[in-house]
């Protein structure tokens, strides 16, 4: 171990080392916080002055930069903290130049050339001139929400990442009622210019503020108050080498830094539930408005240490303290959940017999064998189930359902509404900086913070059958340095760390409960390990279940960058490393563990097993409760935890080369690489044996009869198992990552006149396939054991009465091999896997007019190597029904029931499909007969994306600022097989396509008194009247949706005939619900979905797209507004009151609509809350000092 270390110090040493020889960089990481100033000094002539001293100073904190022209006159200062500067410049021989207020805001290049005047010592000339709006310097594009603008915005619960949508080229594609910022997988939920939210990237003071738990999904670990803000930056479009660990977007925020003066701020919000709107589906069906709770208050102070005749810090020692509190009830969008009815209880089914035959109920106990390979049972009379066939179990589960508040559909569904369901949260966070400047050449700053969560929710019953305790517990911290080696060249080493925690558990009340006082047997509870013991999960297949993931999962990243910066001539130069790792640990103890029971139409329908069930299940699935018996697909599980790792570099040189006045070069090139995914005790699965023969294949050979069926093949083989990390020779990385990751970046920017600048950059952007891809895949290491019910789909061995009357079958890590888990689902790594990359252009023009700056650009992206799952062991494609109806014969043949060859063949753990005497000829047709579906990812998928983009930004002055943004956009994908066997991804709309977004934001101070134009002699009473008002606001318009999860559904005629006019659009008929019952006799001139549930597609090659571009969900239109008066109690202290109202004129955001045409509702957006919330008011008080 000390020999690695020892190695990596001097590894990293020789990395510096080779950056200085080189003498590289520019103006700071792209990553980086700050920002900086660059210019040329030339004499009267024209001339250019070399060896000058460039004095800079950050006005607040008296902190002093100095630094010299090189050979070319070209000086740099890098890695200045936001904020205001003023620049000097004294050289022999000329007048001394002074130039004020400098605004420099994060990740800012400002160019700043100066003219020096001949003159004798002692003269001077001074410049105020205004910041230059024009970035003439890169090609980036990119939007900085500033210091004004993140105060005095509205934004809901203080979430700062709401003004992320600012941002031309992002959209929101996540739920907006998770709007808090304690919600950390969906308040960063922006897909930015064909980039999706998971493969961007967010710092927090230069460091990864991101984790992922949950793959597809990213998290932000540590999420600041808006108080605590300096500004940030979204750069959707950079070309800059040192932007790594991004497919494109990196959202950079800096916090607030101390200065001389001691400042802060004490804040308290509310909102009065009886100051806001009623939802707009408690309206219609004429409900009170739902009850809510919310508080926020909080404080920052910052100035210099200082510690009277012990330390003065004044203009080199300075802290900064933020914290914030949340008290927070409001109702959780659950939908409009299912409960059985009492006369379900009671097994009275006969209400739903009265919408249809497919609602019948069939006797399991009546099943026989019939011709054809089926098995038939009788119905029920009346649709009642006898209460002697009841089982004790089921009748003690369905105890603890409570009764409907609603009579609900036709059928029964959405009958347990409850607006009042409450989600509780109590959040807290602090955050500390320290700044210090050891000298003009060196400072560093040190930042530390941490938030807790607690919530409890989903407390659907009112019991302890359900209802979750939620924490989430954050900790962040970055160390910053920054040392200038000589005049010209900078260095700066920064380390950073997140850890981020998700508890989750059960009901408390549910803690060791005791699963015998249900009637399941002492035996089986005594297998239950103690920390999962609580209600077992129940899952009735369209009724509300009782599911509970409880879970302890950290999530740590910890990063390392040093960039060294030097100019050179025209050139600024930099170079420089980055290092990061990810981990993850987990501790599952969900109630699967004591059970997770599925129950579905299996054996409720009939009269054949392969007949139609009724819509969702209806009614069958709570037959099969009430009978005792969970599907084969039930299970306890047994979970293992893990403790994965992946590591990566970067390494890049960048070039800003000024050729003249008026064009500039980015010219830079990245290399990365990840080490592969690595499990502490190589808990996992690696990859795939195809080779592999099964030690049964010859038992299984010799009981095959191919003559059962024509559809069989000559024989079949069991061919193929899992490898594992670090057995038999295999590497404990779990896959071999690429390493020729080079990334290209190019950009320039021509200035074509004074207030024109042509810009445009191309680069190349790589993912990852490490821990922020997906997880180890644990199969051996954790297990299922499943339920079985019948071994000859006749006899009935097996009820909720005794569902594992062998045992549970304990986890037997890699100790089977290629055996393990035979007869089951499997996953595994594949051994070369490609690594996802974006190419991304731009072309733009930039003009400044009146101190208005416009950009119109246009932005393009392609993705390569996307990667999806597949499954290798889908029914291959020639068996499969190319009709275009329902193709009975084909399903007949498929779902035959014949000898199972496999019947005690298999090592013990199968599942139920590989069991019983009898097996579907489809199971043998498959390529690994032995296994369900065998799951591995694909690496051809593509995405592309085109914009026209348009921003303008007035920044604060006259007493008002203005922003706005538009975006009209396509991004399209084929990222996922419409069948299996399909050669190629299917190319299709992207789910995350948003044709047009607009953005406009804007703070107005009235102009009265002292500070206005009107009255502004105004003093006393009258000035605390008419003084100090202030109003400010967001518009979001963003296109919907592209309407999602169609089903595998015939549709006859022209399918454009679904789309509705606007004026003819609302949630009773969001689409033209087009509907017919018979497919072989519809009708002449009939268009529509086939909506009888016995003629519905099955065992076919599916032809009916994804999703459709032209339907589309609900779009957003939302204004939020903000009213603030401030009082100002002496010139360093003012009271703010404020009222902000969040959805102002009430808008509603609608879910989306049924899809399913077997359903009575299709069409109809049937939800019992809106998607966003109605219009809140929050009240605020603000001390400012």
């Amino acid at each position: 171990m000390a020999v690695k270390r020892l190695q990596t110090l001097r590894a990293l040493r020789g990395i510096l080392l080779i950056a200085l020889l080189l003498g590289l960089p520019k103006t700071g990481s792209a990553q980086d916080p700050r920002g900086s100033i660059v210019g040329r000094l030339t004499d009267p002539s024209g001339a250019v002055v070399p060896g000058a001293s460039v004095e800079i100073t950050h006005k607040a904190m008296g902190t002093k930069v100095v630094v010299q022209t090189n050979e070319a006159g070209i000086y740099q200062a890098l890695f200045l903290v936001p904020g205001t500067y003023q620049l000097v410049v004294e050289q022999p021989g000329f007048k001394k130049y002074v130039r004020d207020d400098i605004e420099v805001r994060v990740n800012d290049r400002l160019e700043v050339n100066i003219a020096l005047e001949l003159g004798a010592a002692g003269q001077s000339i001074t410049v105020v001139a205004e910041t230059p709006l024009l970035n003439t310097t890169s090609a980036s594009l990119g939007t900085v929400v500033d210091a004004r603008r993140v105060a005095d915005l509205p934004v809901s619960y203080g979430n700062p990442y709401e003004l992320i949508g600012l941002t031309t080229g992002a959209v929101f594609t996540r739920d907006p009622r998770l709007d808090r910022p304690f919600e950390p997988t969906h308040i960063v939920g922006y897909t930015v210019d064909g980039t999706r939210a998971n493969r961007s990237d967010i710092t927090l003071d230069g460091v990864p503020a991101t984790s992922v738990a949950n793959p597809g999904e990213v998290t932000a670990s540590y999420v600041p108050p808006v108080d605590a803000i300096q500004e940030f930056k979204v750069q959707t479009a950079t070309f800059d080498a040192s932007l790594g660990n991004t497919e494109g977007g990196v959202t950079n925020i800096s916090i607030k830094s101390g200065t001389n003066e001691l400042h802060g701020s004490v804040y308290y919000n509310t909102m009065l539930p009886e100051m806001a709107a009623n939802d707009f589906f408690a309206n219609a069906t004429r409900q009170a408005r739902s009850d809510f709770s919310y508080k926020r208050w909080g404080g920052t102070a910052g100035g210099p240490v200082y510690i009277p005749k012990v330390y003065d810090g004044r203009n080199k020692t300075f802290f900064f303290l933020a914290t914030e509190s949340i008290k927070d009830s409001r109702p959780r969008n659950n939908g409009v959940p299912t409960v059985p009815t009492e006369e379900m209880k009671n097994g009275d089914f006969s209400r739903l017999l009265g919408l249809g035959t497919q609602y019948q109920i069939y006797n399991p106990f009546t099943r026989r064998a019939v011709a054809g390979g089926r098995y038939q049972a009788d119905p029920f009379p009346g649709n009642i189930i006898p209460r002697s066939l009841f089982n004790n179990v089921a009748v003690s589960i369905l105890k603890y359902y409570p009764k409907p508040l609603q009579q609900g559909n036709a059928d029964g569904t959405n009958n347990y509404l409850q607006p009042n369901l409450a989600e509780t949260a109590d959040y807290v966070t602090y955050t500390g900086r320290l700044d210090q400047v050891f000298s003009e050449k060196h400072r560093i700053y040190l930042r530390m913070s941490y938030y807790d969560r607690d919530s409890f929710y989903n407390d659907y019953f009112h019991n302890l059958a359900t209802g979750n305790f939620f924490q989430f517990i954050a900790r962040a911290g970055v160390l910053d340095d920054v040392y200038m080696l000589t005049p010209t060249t900078v260095l700066n080493v920064r380390g950073g760390f997140n850890r981020f925690i998700r508890v989750t558990e059960g009901n408390p009340l549910a803690k060791g409960f005791d699963v015998t006082s249900l009637g399941f047997p002492k035996s089986f509870a005594d297998q239950i390990p103690p920390v999962a013991r609580q209600f077992p999960r129940i899952e009735p297949s369209g009724y509300q279940g009782t599911g509970v993931g409880s879970e302890f999962r950290p999530t740590e990243v910890a990063s390392i960058a040093a960039t060294v910066s030097r100019s050179q001539a025209s050139h600024l130069l930099k170079a420089g490393f980055e290092w990061r790792a990810y981990r993850e640990q987990s501790v599952q103890y969900g109630n699967d563990q004591v059970g997770r029971f599925i129950f579905d139409a299996t054996y409720t329908r009939g009269p054949l097993d392969n007949s139609p069930t009724a819509p969702s299940n209806l009614g069958q699935s709570v037959a099969a409760l009430l009978l005792g018996l969970p599907s084969g697909s039930s299970y306890a599980a047994r979970v293992d935890s893990y403790a994965e790792q992946s590591t990566g570099w970067g390494f890049f040189v960048h070039d800003d080369w000024k050729i003249t006045n008026k064009l500039s070069l980015n010219l830079g090139l990245r290399w990365e690489f990840e080490l592969p995914m690595t499990e502490r005790f190589n808990r996992s699965v690696r990859g795939f044996d195809f080779a592999y023969v099964q030690p049964f294949e010859a038992r299984v050979q010799a009981a095959y009869d191919r003559t059962l069926s024509p559809l069989l093949p000559q024989q079949i083989y069991t061919r193929g198992g899992l490898t594992f990390a670090g057995v038999d020779g295999q590497p404990r990385g779990l896959y071999q990552t690429p390493k020729r990751n080079l990334m290209p970046r190019f950009g320039f920017a021509y200035q074509l006149t004074a207030n024109t600048v042509v810009r445009g950059g191309y680069g190349i952007f790589y993912g990852f396939l490490g821990e922020r891809r997906g997880d180890v895949i644990q199969i051996g290491f954790s297990r299922n054991t499943y339920f079985v019910p019948t071994v000859d789909n006749v006899n009935f061995i097996g009820s909720l009465s005794d569902p594992f009357p062998n045992g549970v079958l304990m986890p037997l890590g890699s100790a089977q091999k290629q055996q393990t888990y035979v007869g089951n689902t499997i996953s595994f790594f594949d051994e070369y896997p490609l690594l996802p990359y974006m190419q991304r252009w731009q072309l733009s023009i930039q003009r400044e007019f009146r101190r208005v700056l416009f950009d119109l650009a246009y932005v393009g992206n392609r993705g390569t190597h996307i990667e999806y799952s597949h499954n290798l062991n889908a029914t291959p494609g020639q068996y499969l029904s190319r009709s275009l109806l329902r193709d009975q014969e084909t399903i007949n043949a498929l779902s035959r029931n014949i000898r199972n060859p496999m019947y005690g063949n298999l090592p013990p753990g199968a599942s139920s499909a590989f069991t019983g005497t009898t097996i579907a000829v489809e199971r043998l047709l498959r390529p690994y007969p032995h296994f369900d579906s065998l799951n591995h990812s694909r690496f051809d998928g593509y995405t592309w994306y085109h914009s026209l983009q348009l921003s303008a930004e007035k920044r604060f002055s006259s007493g008002y600022t203005l922003s706005g943004s538009y975006t009209f956009s396509k991004f399209m994908q084929a990222t996922e097989l419409l069948n299996p066997s399909d050669d190629r991804p299917l190319e299709v709309i992207s789910d995350v396509d948003r044709p047009h977004r607009v953005s406009i934001s804007g703070i107005y101070e009235f102009p009265f008194g002292r500070k206005g134009r009107i009255l502004k002699n105004a003093r006393g009473l009258l000035e605390h009247l008419v003084g100090g008002w202030q109003v400010s606001g967001v518009y979001t318009f963003q296109s919907g949706a592209p309407l999602g999860n169609w089903g595998n559904l015939i549709f006859i005629g022209d399918i454009n005939q679904l789309k509705l006019s606007g004026r003819d659009q609302n949630p009773a008929h969001w689409f033209n619900p087009l509907k017919i019952d018979d497919p072989k006799n519809p009708g002449y001139g009939k268009v529509g979905f086939v909506s009888n549930s016995a003629q519905q597609l099955a065992s076919n090659i599916r032809y009916f797209p994804l999703r459709f571009g032209f339907l589309r969900a609900d779009q957003v239109s939302n204004i939020d507004l903000s009213m603030q008066k401030k009082v100002r109690i002496t010139e360093s202290k003012q009271v703010v009151f404020r009222m902000d109202w969040i959805n102002a004129f009430n808008h509603p955001l609608f879910p989306q609509p049924n899809l399913t045409p077997t359903s009575p509702v299709f069409g109809v957006i049937q939800a019992s809350t809106q998607a966003n919330y109605p219009r809140r008011i929050e009240f605020g008080f603000r001390f400012l000092y």
